[in-house]
């Protein structure tokens, strides 16, 4: 079955190909670019419900820090109130695994597509810089872009630049991807920046819709730590018209202090 699945791949691979021929671009490069744009299409509602559970988890951090410092004691009430805060903001804890489970598969089958891929026509399966994407890129250039299109995803997916955790993963991961990049067939790297290119673009979209959505409502939630070590959630609403008038009078002045009486009489 796994076999039916590694061939089915290879033939999606000679379907791209066959539309970069009739498009008179024919290349293999660009086959597999084509793919991975119609991958992203299909992955679309489940990488969308993804980026927005991670940035929504990523913002509740401190009053989840809050509530496990808390109830430390108390591991049930602890668990209650972290899934009960999960509900009042709408987030998922496990929704960035799903995708992943998903993508797993496909990047295996494409590596082992590519590994003895038949190309119909051999000059095709050169792309910009690289000779054969059947094999790995002399220049690593791939690799580059891999790490450097990785730390630029995840960099617009944080939110607390300063959490140590995010951080090392910021330079880890990269780094990771790099190597990977470096010592598999270039199509598959290849693939892998496409995607995350994409990934950005739809991140950067999360965040702008996610920002509106928050200025709509009208208040801003807010962390603060005191000096006790404990953090406290404040509320800042929007500033109204009324709120603005509520200082005057009917006349268009200011409503005078105490003070200002005592003024107006001794004179």
């Amino acid at each position: 079955m796994w076999q039916s699945f590694v061939q089915w791949f290879a033939d999606v691979i000679q379907f791209m190909y066959g539309l970069t021929e009739s498009l008179g671009v024919a290349n293999y490069g660009l086959a597999i670019i084509f793919m991975t744009i119609a991958i992203k299409l299909v992955l679309f509602p489940i990488t969308q419900k993804q980026l927005k559970s991670m940035r929504g988890m990523q913002e509740i951090q401190p009053k989840l820090k809050y509530l496990q410092e808390k109830y430390k004691d108390d591991p049930q009430t602890m668990q209650a109130k972290v899934m009960e805060m999960y509900k009042e903001h709408g987030v998922n804890p496990f929704g960035g695994c799903l995708p992943l489970i998903v993508q797993m598969p496909i990047f295996i089958a494409f590596y082992q597509s590519l590994l003895h891929f038949n190309f119909k026509v051999a000059e095709h399966a050169s792309f910009l810089w690289i000779p054969n994407i059947g094999a790995r890129d002399p220049y690593f250039i791939l690799a580059v872009l891999a790490a450097v299109t990785t730390y630029l995803q995840q960099r617009v997916t944080m939110v607390d630049t300063k959490d140590p955790t995010q951080k090392s993963m910021l330079y880890f991961m990269p780094l990771f991807m790099a190597w990977i990049a470096a010592t598999l067939p270039a199509g598959l790297p290849l693939y892998w920046v496409t995607f995350n290119i994409l990934g950005i673009l739809q991140q950067l979209y999360v965040n702008h819709t996610h920002q509106k959505a928050k200025l709509a409502t009208g208040t801003r939630m807010e962390f603060s730590v005191e000096a006790e070590g404990k953090t406290v959630e404040t509320v800042k609403p929007k500033a109204s018209t009324g709120d603005k008038v509520a200082g005057r009078d009917k006349g268009g002045k200011k409503n005078g202090s105490p003070d200002n009486r005592k003024k107006g009489k001794k004179r």
